[in-house]
């Protein structure tokens, strides 16, 4: 994947927005990436005792689980979590610790992998992780901690401790905006915005000062409280503001404020504690192999943001006691959940140091973290009474130097399977390859045609199935969504070829023809079709020779979407035509869903007598697709579509 196609993803992955509005840049995003639909679910912890000796035997060794007066929902929901998480490991898409509780039980607790591959040691539920971006809700409670001692208000403005920071904003700046980012700052760590706001942090340590002079001149990308922009920074002049207020480093605040009276005995603010708990991280998530990152980020430049350390216990601990008032008055808790600004993103909302959202009917509140080697999540599902802690020390790559299309954790997807089996829902686990199975395909070579361009090609080579795409090129068994043409004999399949070659050829004379009346002030003007060339330009340099291109997919009744695959050398682009029911263009947007693969050759991973799994992390990070097979017919299954292909060469 080339840094060109990251750039275009991040430029326009979180937001559709006209393309005119667009500006391609390269956003880098370090201690929380935006994990979609993540969830979590809440309750309160009750210890377990007296439980028998054969009891704990049995569901330690084999499920992992405490389950000693458990019904027999909770039984079979944990089940179905274990399946989960056993699913994942297996492919080694998830390696750390997980506690989860229901009604007051924890009903699920287990670790996977290795704290220290070199050492030979395992995960345990003792093993002590970086817990990335969930540092932000501890520093939410010692902030509020401070409220209620009347030291501070979340209404104090930064300027009260901070004069001759951005003095022309800082007044207007307040505690509150800060912790549900809505403070609107340029200055950042560890993201960089379109524009180029935003550092990354280093191995070298820095300190606050230095920090402030780099910044002392940003500006606001908009009025504090009135957005939502995503700020490690404004939790660094946090923990500095605890520690101006309180007397104490940030360290030992934290340590007298929440942990202690939390009972967190093994947590502690840029440490490890103790050192032989410590979960190394890991590089190389969902592949065959890990390595250990020797190299990270000094702490000075995370503190309050991305700096804690701690425990699936310690944090169910800590959650525990955030509920039941040992940390803060009823009052303070209410406050951190209200106290929100708009994330612009359906209705969720940035709370103090928490995410408020819904999942399905039901109210879920979580944060989540990532760091290279490290990824998170803990939060609360308050009607459920549940709650769902992950902590893991290994990614894919490291996310903020390394391009890889697929899941950097497959965290958020974790999680977001549990909160459906809370629900009673059914959901999707990765396939285990069965043993000893008499598979009912022979050795023989087979073709099997998808349609006139495209076919497949079934064979075993030793003991070894693999499958061989053929036929029109560029196209992969994981793009075949994309690189059949779907194109329609009808008018708005008319509108969408002539965008198509327009912008291909860049001949836009009669354009504006295919445009509403509010497009044809943009398809109508010389700075509007300069921007189309400027852009495609960018496409030609970045991404090599221009191809071809295919309309693969159209959608909608009265609103069409049609959705185009521009065919690069080493990059595939997708655009989205939105179409009225005049058959007028009346909005374009880049298509988030396309994705590029010129493999032409996977291997099957039999799961049953006639169905194949193939792993699409392990092949250029793809989606995951199944195949099932008979000596007539094969069934290539991407997500919930189906495609069939009829064997050409029956023997």
């Amino acid at each position: 994947m080339t840094k060109f196609y990251v750039t275009v993803k991040f430029a326009f992955f979180h937001i559709i927005r006209s393309i005119y509005h667009i500006k391609a840049g390269n956003n880098h995003i370090l201690f929380l990436l935006s994990f979609k639909h993540s969830t979590i679910a809440s309750n309160n912890y009750k210890v377990i005792k007296k439980m028998k000796k054969a009891l704990v035997i049995l569901f330690a060794l084999v499920l992992g689980i405490y389950s000693y007066g458990q019904s027999s929902s909770d039984k079979e929901l944990a089940k179905n979590i274990d399946e989960l998480f056993e699913s994942y490991s297996y492919y080694n898409r998830f390696v750390g610790s997980v506690l989860i509780s229901k009604d007051n039980t924890i009903i699920y607790q287990k670790s996977f992998g290795y704290a220290d591959l070199a050492g030979h040691k395992k995960n345990t539920e003792k093993s002590v992780y970086g817990i990335a971006s969930l540092t932000k809700s501890l520093t939410a409670v010692g902030i509020m901690k401070l409220v209620e001692e009347g030291k501070l208000t979340l209404e104090t403005p930064i300027s009260t401790w901070f004069p001759y920071f951005i003095p022309d904003y800082s007044k207007s700046i307040t505690i509150q905006h800060l912790l549900n980012n809505s403070s609107g700052m340029e200055a950042n760590i560890g993201r960089t915005d379109d524009n180029g706001n935003g550092i990354m942090p280093e191995e070298n340590a820095i300190t606050f000062d230095e920090l402030l002079e780099k910044y002392k001149d940003s500006k606001l990308k908009f009025e504090p409280g009135t957005g939502y922009d995503y700020n490690n920074f404004g939790y660094l002049l946090l923990a500095n503001i605890i520690e101006k207020v309180s007397g104490e480093s940030y360290t030992d605040f934290m340590e007298q404020a929440v942990f202690k009276p939390a009972g967190m005995k093994n947590t502690a603010v840029a440490s490890f504690k103790p050192l032989n708990k410590k979960a190394q991280p890991y590089l190389g998530l969902g592949m065959n192999e890990f390595k250990k990152i020797n190299s990270s980020f000094h702490p000075s430049w995370l503190k309050g943001a991305a700096d804690i350390n701690s425990t699936t216990v310690d944090l169910f601990k800590f959650m525990q006691a955030f509920d039941n008032g040992t940390l803060l008055k009823a009052e303070s808790r209410n406050r951190i959940y209200t106290s929100t600004q708009a994330m612009g993103v359906n209705e969720m909302e940035s709370g103090l140091g928490w995410v408020i959202d819904r999942k399905g009917d039901e109210k879920w509140v979580y944060n989540n973290g990532l760091l290279p080697g490290y990824a998170s999540v803990m939060g609360s599902l308050p009607e459920k009474n549940s709650r769902i802690i992950i902590l893991s020390n290994a990614t894919s790559v490291n996310p903020v130097i390394d391009e890889f299309p697929g899941e950097v954790t497959f965290v958020p997807e974790i999680t977001d399977k549990i909160i459906s089996l809370f629900q009673g829902e059914n959901i999707g686990i990765l396939p285990i390859p069965r043993k000893n199975t008499n598979y009912s395909i022979t050795d023989v070579t087979k073709t099997y045609q998808l349609d006139n361009e495209h076919s497949l090609i079934l064979k075993i080579e030793g003991n070894t199935y693999l499958l061989e795409t053929v036929g029109k090129e560029p196209w992969s068994v994981f793009t075949y969504a994309f690189s059949r043409n779907a194109k329609e004999n009808d008018a708005s399949s008319e509108t969408a070829l002539f965008f198509a070659n327009a912008i291909s050829t860049q001949n836009f004379e009669g354009l504006t023809n295919y445009a509403n009346d509010q497009m044809k002030g943009f398809l109508g003007t010389e700075e509007g079709i300069g921007e189309l060339k400027g852009m495609w330009a960018n496409f030609l340099q970045n991404a090599g020779k221009f191809i071809s291109y295919n309309i693969y997919k159209i959608e909608g009744n009265e609103v069409i979407n049609a959705h185009i695959r521009f065919h690069f050398e080493t990059v595939d682009i997708g655009m989205v035509l939105s179409i009225n029911a005049d058959h007028k263009i009346q909005g374009m947007f880049m298509d988030e869903a396309v994705k590029t693969s010129h493999i032409k050759t996977v291997k099957l991973i039999p799961i049953s007598k006639t169905e194949f799994f193939i792993n699409g992390h392990q092949n250029g990070g793809m989606q995951d697709l199944k195949i099932t097979v008979s000596d007539i017919e094969l069934i290539l299954i991407d997500g919930s579509i189906n495609f069939k292909a009829k064997v050409i060469n029956p023997k």
